[in-house]
């Protein structure tokens, strides 16, 4: 995931999170909301609760590379954060992925044709 490609500012979660929509899973959680740029900002969040800073960080670098490839074609002009949730520590790889794509495409934000 290129840096350009992230959310980064207290301001850019804060507005995510007062005017966007959510929908949950088992592993992870997602609000979205429709922003001014014209390309997808995604950021990560995982609280205290999932465990000490090493968990915390491996969670969301695993989280980081499962939405790597999926960011193509995610509809742009959206701010997303992806919360996990603490089943996401024993989670495999591609159970992460396979989450990712479910909660996309439950909100609509999966481009017309791909990922089929």
């Amino acid at each position: 995931m290129k840096h350009s490609d992230s959310l980064r500012r207290k301001k850019e979660f804060r507005y995510t999170y007062r005017v966007g929509k959510s929908c949950g899973g088992k592993l992870l959680s997602l609000v979205y909301a429709k922003s001014r740029g014209s390309s997808a900002k995604i950021g990560f969040s995982v609280s205290k609760k999932i465990g000490n800073a090493v968990m915390r960080n491996r969670v969301k670098r695993r989280m980081r590379e499962a939405i790597t490839p999926l960011i193509p074609s995610i509809k742009g002009g959206t701010n997303l954060i992806f919360i996990a949730r603490d089943t996401i520590i024993d989670a495999p790889f591609l159970s992460i992925r396979e989450a990712m794509v479910a909660q996309l495409q439950r909100a609509g934000l999966i481009k017309a044709g791909e990922l089929t």
